[in-house]
């Protein structure tokens, strides 16, 4: 039934079920926005919807009626996420009929990956090489990681070809990552620890965003959807962590070689920063960023760098991540409310990866796999204290800063014929 002014309830039901089904798809902005931003649409329309929002599925009700809608989280298509955020203002502000705003919604899922194929494989060899640096600045790691992106892009690339389910290309690309890795490790033509050439590559399977939200939720007390984000998270980083095991095992290598050792930087003072622009385009082509949204990303990615490295060394670690994590949480929150700027995720997520907690895991699993179990327990260790220290920063920035912008306020129910 409709309310004055309002839409029909059936109408609202099936918009805010479809926007559901979109932002639990790429539900790692956890399941508290996702839940404000679904009531704020129905309220624009005159209806009130209860919601209840999981890691995988949504439960929307409106005039007596129930939708569930369910999907496996991912990390969206982020130029869809960038025209989601004017959707929103406009359907909160009154502006748009509830048909006009299905029209839209429709439009936005159905938007075409911003770039072809060939740029994409090249932004995997961006992604490794720029994150390659941050971890071992060295020509070693630039060329491993190049070679090593490369042949990743391609699998990615055959698999979405072939139709076959996404769940095989990490397990296999980490296979094929440790069989090249550890047969030059045994041949002589590397040298230093393996680890940090495989997790380069291997880091655009790592969930770590997914990870740090599953430990913001478990820390705002959504204990269902934060652990099953938690479990869904470890058991990507076992699948990653075992495929260098199985290649040792094939080659007949002893697991031993796969360890963790840094090796003395040959590149310059300014490689990081280098690198982590490097890193950021990657992220633009693969994750399909619009082009003027570059700029924002590579401002909160340099950002989030130079404030790192101020406040760890400032501080320590634990303390200086979590300054960084609160200040780039405020900066996106901030940011993402002026019309012109990206949405907080899409602001956000590049810079994310600076904070690192998914590679601490992998590497802890890969040595402890690799039979050291002793710098395996300290890396995981670490990991579980970055990843407190992050979503402890995020819930403070959006605690003190809020996570609605003006255009999350419904201002009035849209009308027939506006």
């Amino acid at each position: 039934m409709a309310d004055d002014g309002g839409a029909a309830d059936d109408e609202v039901l099936d918009l805010v079920a479809r926007l559901a089904g979109l932002l639990v798809a790429g539900g790692y902005e956890g399941t508290l926005l996702v839940e404000e931003r679904l009531r704020s649409v129905a309220a624009a329309y005159g209806a009130r919807a209860e919601v209840t929002v999981l890691a995988e599925s949504a439960v929307v009700s409106v005039g007596g009626v129930t939708r569930v809608v369910t999907h496996t989280p991912e990390i969206p298509q982020l130029d869809r996420v960038s025209a989601l955020k004017p959707w929103l203002a406009l359907v909160t502000a009154g502006r748009l009929t509830v048909g006009q705003a299905r029209c839209r919604l429709e439009a936005v899922a159905s938007m075409p990956a911003p770039y072809p194929e060939w740029l994409r494989v090249a932004g995997v060899v961006l992604f490794s090489v720029g994150f390659g640096i941050s971890i071992q600045p060295t020509w070693q790691e630039v060329w491993i990681t190049a070679l090593l992106g490369l042949l990743v892009g391609l699998l990615q690339a055959g698999v979405r070809r072939l139709g076959r389910p996404g769940w095989l290309v990490p397990l296999v690309a980490s296979t094929v990552v440790g069989t090249v890795v550890l047969t030059a490790s045994r041949q002589g033509w590397v040298h230093g620890g393996t680890v940090e050439l495989m997790v380069p590559v291997l880091f655009v399977f790592i969930p770590g965003d997914a990870i740090t939200m599953a430990m913001a939720e478990l820390s705002a007390g959504r204990w269902t959807a934060g652990a099953a984000r938690f479990a869904q998270s470890l058991a990507a980083l076992g699948t990653l962590a075992l495929g260098p095991v199985l290649a040792a095992s094939a080659l007949g290598i002893d697991q031993s070689r796969i360890f963790d050792q840094p090796v003395v930087p040959t590149l310059g003072p300014v490689a990081g920063w280098l690198g982590w622009v490097v890193f950021t385009v990657g992220v633009m082509l693969v994750f399909g960023m619009g082009v003027r949204d570059l700029p924002w990303a590579l401002a909160l990615v340099l950002g989030t760098y130079g404030v790192q490295l101020l406040t760890v060394r400032a501080l320590d670690t634990l303390a200086g991540t979590f300054v960084a994590a609160a200040l780039l949480g405020a900066a996106a929150l901030l940011l993402g409310r002026l019309p012109a700027a990206p949405p907080p995720y899409v602001l956000y997520l590049a810079a994310f990866f600076v904070l690192t907690p998914g590679s601490h895991g992998l590497r802890g699993l890969e040595t402890w796999l690799g039979g050291h179990p002793v710098q395996g327990m300290h890396d995981l260790a670490q990991m579980f204290a970055l990843l407190a220290a992050i979503a402890l920063g995020l819930l403070t920035a959006a605690c003190v800063i809020g996570t609605a912008g003006r255009q999350g306020r419904p201002v009035r129910a849209a009308r027939p014929g506006r």
